[in-house]
């Protein structure tokens, strides 16, 4: 029983030439002596998860691509079926803090032994996300990119959406509201630049909230103060040295669930704020973050 792998490869994560891995991952695999089926739809991928794992002979399904690729597999796939992270996207956060590579014969090996991880995901706004979410300048720039995106995504890509955002972003005043687990409010924060934490990574090797369990069942939050360009800029070089945690400025509390929205009218009529979810732009406020402790497993 348990013979049977599929792999969901997104065609448009990381650079092209990385799909011939895949293609060697999948002739690994079959050597192992599993059959493997190579899916690029995510609806045909879901609905062969659920005929197979009805008749249990789905052994594990493996998202090849990136963070934004791990996640959307995550909430497709059939709640006790472990996922397999093949790394082959641009940033490949969660697959570092597991220190898997994209090796195909290491990951077919994994798949044989199945050893797992438990972990943590968090909903944003009902959508699944492993790592983080943010709402704030970082995440207008992922919406800008997610906008124009046709195919594979290059940092040139996200310099230019730097760069076209941090003049026009109209830095928010937001409120953040904060539930404990029978959804009962705590506690009411307000700020302008917000970061929710599952597993303790972020873009470009920052180190924002090293505390963060993957596993303890309690997202880390943290919100940087309202301000403008150069107050965030500071707030950002901080970060980068590593001392944002001292500022006053910054403050860092765990919760299950929190609600963010606008404090007060938005800076300008029609104007939004976005979210951002492992490096997918999920949606404009309000944002609503939860945390399901100990949902997924992780090959490896």
């Amino acid at each position: 029983m348990n013979q049977t792998v599929i792999i969901s490869a997104n065609p448009k994560s990381g650079s092209f030439s990385r799909h011939g891995l895949i293609v060697e991952l999948k002739t690994q695999i079959e050597g192992l002596g599993f059959q493997c089926e190579l899916h690029t739809n995510l609806d045909e991928m879901a609905n062969r998860c659920q005929e197979l794992a009805q008749v249990g002979e789905l052994r594990t399904v493996v998202a090849a691509g990136g963070d934004g690729t791990a996640s959307k597999v995550a909430s497709l796939i059939p709640h006790d079926v472990p996922l397999t992270l093949f790394p082959t996207g641009s940033e490949n956060l969660l697959a570092r803090y597991f220190a898997i590579s994209a090796e195909p014969v290491a990951c077919a090996r994994s798949i044989q032994k199945l050893r797992t991880n438990p972990i943590d995901v968090m909903t944003v706004n009902g959508q699944i996300s492993l790592l983080m979410a943010s709402i704030g300048f970082d995440a207008e720039v992922v919406r800008r990119v997610h906008q124009t995106r046709r195919s594979h995504v290059t940092k040139l890509n996200y310099w230019s959406a730097i760069l076209g955002t941090l003049f026009r972003y109209r830095w928010p005043s937001l409120k953040i509201s904060i539930y404990d687990e029978n959804g009962k409010l705590l506690d009411e924060v307000r700020g302008g630049w917000v970061f929710v934490f599952n597993v303790p990574r972020y873009a470009a090797g920052l180190e924002i909230m090293n505390g963060a369990v993957e596993h303890d069942g309690l997202l880390d939050v943290g919100v940087f103060e309202s301000g403008g360009l150069i107050r965030n800029m500071w707030y950002y070089w901080n970060v980068i040295r590593g001392n944002h945690h001292r500022l006053k400025q910054w403050r860092h509390f765990r919760s299950n669930s929190i609600k963010v929205e606008f404090d007060s009218q938005p800076p300008r009529a029609g104007w939004v704020a976005s979210c951002q979810a492992d490096g997918d732009w999920v949606s404009d406020l309000p944002v609503e973050v939860q945390i399901v402790p100990r949902k997924l497993r992780i090959v490896g």
